[in-house]
């Protein structure tokens, strides 16, 4: 039986398995991300990170901390755990977005954080949206994003996959939000609840990144750990400025400057 895309994803980033390992829906492995973000509960996975003895982040590249969650709230409280945030940031090299930036999901895919094939996790339920890029995108919570932040990895189980065939396009009118509350309502018994949901068929090719966005992030409400498209029926004329190589650029020179700046 040919490999599903979650599993050969998940067996890219298996750590401690033999080369040619086969990974299958079931199966618990052990992942490196290639990120972790969290956003302003950064504040509350601090304090884990440290009650579990850490002192270190494992690889300063793997975290981002991007804070968009309560930004109107300009209290004393409020702002004082923003400045503890970014000095943590700041001690350990962390890439830090403050508030005002934007979205958070937003920030980790127009800043090349999320590439297709990339396995990318965060501690937010609408890590989904990662899969509009052909990225496994999926959360964790705030302890497991502190055992990252030390160790680098974490324990995963790979789910099942449940496959949806969109054909055609988009009626006038009809938006990303249409798509998945329709498919919320047609399939509501559980039927791809802790599934990973894969997109196929022309009508993916059809639809315009802002759509993939908004259908991956939404697969959340339907019950799903994450969801994909993939990359490579997408067409040029509805990318980004930013094409998949230059993202991939863009991380690799964010690498680069942090390990120079980490020696």
């Amino acid at each position: 039986m040919d490999l599903t895309l979650v599993e050969k994803i998940a067996a890219r980033h298996a750590d401690g398995l033999a080369p040619g390992t086969v990974i299958r829906a079931g199966d618990f492995v052990s992942i490196r991300p290639r990120h972790v973000m969290t956003h302003d509960n950064t504040g509350a996975v601090i304090p884990k990170f440290k009650q579990i003895g850490a002192t270190t982040i494992a690889d300063p590249a793997q975290p981002v901390f991007a804070i968009d969650h309560d930004i109107q709230n300009v209290t004393p409280k409020n702002l004082e755990k923003y400045a503890k945030i970014e000095a943590f940031a700041q001690e350990h090299g962390i890439d830090f977005y403050p508030a005002g930036t934007g979205i958070s999901h937003q920030v980790m895919v127009e800043q090349g954080y999320v590439v297709p094939g990339a396995l990318v996790v965060a501690s937010d339920s609408h890590s989904n949206l990662y899969g509009a890029m052909a990225a496994l995108g999926t959360p964790v919570v705030r302890t497991d994003a502190a055992s990252i932040w030390a160790t680098g990895v974490t324990w995963w189980q790979v789910p099942k996959v449940a496959k949806v065939m969109l054909k055609g396009n988009l009626s006038a009118g009809v938006v990303g939000k249409d798509v998945i509350i329709a498919l919320c309502g047609l399939f509501n018994k559980d039927e791809v609840l802790n599934h990973a949901v894969e997109f196929l068929g022309d009508g993916v090719a059809n639809l315009p990144m802002s759509a993939r966005m908004t259908i991956a992030n939404m697969t959340t409400e339907w019950g799903a750990l994450f969801a994909l498209t993939r990359w490579r029926i997408h067409k040029p004329e509805t990318a980004r400025k930013t094409r998949p190589e230059e993202s991939l650029r863009l991380y690799q020179d964010r690498h680069r400057r942090l390990v120079e700046k980490s020696k």
